[in-house]
């Protein structure tokens, strides 16, 4: 791969890390209109719980062939044209009131941010292999970053503006932004994807080498805790912490705002700790959080629920705080096994997880349903735990420099949404 100059790579930096923002922004853009949707397709919980879990299944479809197509093209060109596709159904679901074609519209959409999701991840990556130190701290914060802008300009547009309006002026503004960042990006003469492609073996979805299964496995143990406390958050205030609408936000707001410390703090705590040592004590931190939480939550909130709030926020931050690495570190290692490409490696974790969520937030559903939500987080603890014992084993291959070229799971729509009596 060919040293590019610095003033190219510095421009490279800014254009990617404001590729996840908008990213981010785009892909959760409709996470506050959920109430919108859900009365517009006049559907119950359960249809529209059916509706937007089926329709991973388009978000999974791109990670079948996403390596390949960024081995031909190169990631820049993915970029711009799955950009294009999510923007058109993105601004599709607001005009469809048919909860079947509604679930083909959000597939669609899936789809492309899938595709996004993969092409920029790799090109993040692919941009760090051309930098001895860590420049890039702040790119997966950035995408935390764009999550949070996408839940105040989507709270902000359901007091303002229609669902078709709001959804309209987030697909133009993305365009914009794609489209003026685009020319900053790596393009496929400098993006290394040419070399790795001669020095590639090819091979297919079930020729994954142990070791990279290995890292699928233990990063799925790291990645769904936050995916869970992503989908559960306002069911665990509601229920557990009986906490006023109003105030039903906060725990998951300390644990995302622990997050975006956590990935801030990581090229200054890299110099002192290697990536796998990192991710490992991070994860068994989460788990501790958690498992306090769990257990003293609904009893402090029995005695006083600003308590109960204040000291959920707190351990749920501190969770936050402990996962942000571990997901960074099991990318970074995966980047380094011989003969597997950047792309392929990146598409093969994400297409393990996506599917392998499925079947865990069925079962995480279920355990909430039979034993009470506070118990069933045990289920995603003990994965925290199971991926800090193997983050200390085999993500040894992990850069100090690559520890933030990582995108989060987090699909466009996943989240359950309550309502007092319902769920």
């Amino acid at each position: 791969m060919i040293r590019l100059p610095g003033a190219r790579l510095r421009k490279a930096q800014i254009a990617t890390l404001a590729t996840f923002v908008a990213m981010a922004h785009a892909a959760l853009s409709s996470v506050a209109w959920v109430p919108e949707y859900i009365a517009r397709l006049d559907v119950s919980f359960a249809t529209w719980g059916t509706i937007i879990g089926f329709g991973l299944i388009g978000s999974i479809t791109p990670l079948l062939f996403a390596s390949r197509l960024i081995m031909r093209y190169g990631s820049r060109a993915i970029i711009r044209f799955s950009n294009y596709g999510a923007v058109v159904f993105l601004v599709t679901l607001g005009f469809s009131s048919d909860p079947l074609v509604w679930f083909f519209l959000n597939a669609s959409f899936g789809f492309f941010i899938s595709l996004m999701g993969v092409s920029v991840n790799a090109a993040a990556v692919m941009l760090q292999k051309q930098i001895s130190i860590n420049v890039m701290g702040r790119m997966h914060a950035g995408w935390s970053l764009g999550a949070v802008a996408a839940a105040i300009s989507g709270g902000l547009g359901t007091v303002y503006l229609s669902l078709e309006i709001y959804l309209l002026i987030v697909g133009v503004a993305t365009l914009i932004i794609f489209e003026f960042n685009l020319r900053w990006l790596l393009s496929p003469t400098e993006d290394g994807h040419l070399e790795e492609k001669a020095n590639t073996v090819k091979r297919r979805i079930y020729q994954m080498p142990a070791e990279l299964r290995l890292l699928a496995v233990g990063l799925f143990f790291g990645i769904y805790p936050e995916v869970a406390i992503i989908d559960w958050a306002a069911v665990f205030a509601k229920d557990v912490l009986n906490a006023d609408v109003a105030l039903r936000s906060i725990p998951f707001a300390a644990f995302m705002t622990g997050m975006i410390i956590g990935r801030l703090s990581m090229t200054r705590l890299a110099r002192v700790w290697h990536p796998h040592t990192m991710a490992s004590r991070g994860a068994f931190l989460a788990a501790i959080t958690l498992s306090i939480s769990a257990l003293t939550a609904g009893q402090l909130a029995a005695f006083n629920p600003g308590i109960g709030l204040i000291v959920t926020g707190i351990f749920w931050g501190l969770a936050g705080l402990g996962i942000a690495p571990v997901s960074p570190a099991f990318y970074s290692a995966a980047g380094h096994i011989p003969g597997v490409s950047t792309a392929w490696a990146v598409s093969s974790l994400s297409l393990f997880n996506a599917v392998i969520s499925i079947v865990a937030k069925t079962v995480m559903g279920a355990l909430s349903e039979g034993i009470g939500l506070s118990l069933a987080l045990f289920f995603p603890i003990v994965m925290a735990v199971g991926s800090g014992f193997i983050a200390a084993s085999v993500v040894k291959r992990a850069r100090r420099s690559e520890l933030d070229a990582a995108y989060p799971a987090t699909g466009p729509i996943s989240i359950i949404v309550t309502e007092d009596g319902a769920r």
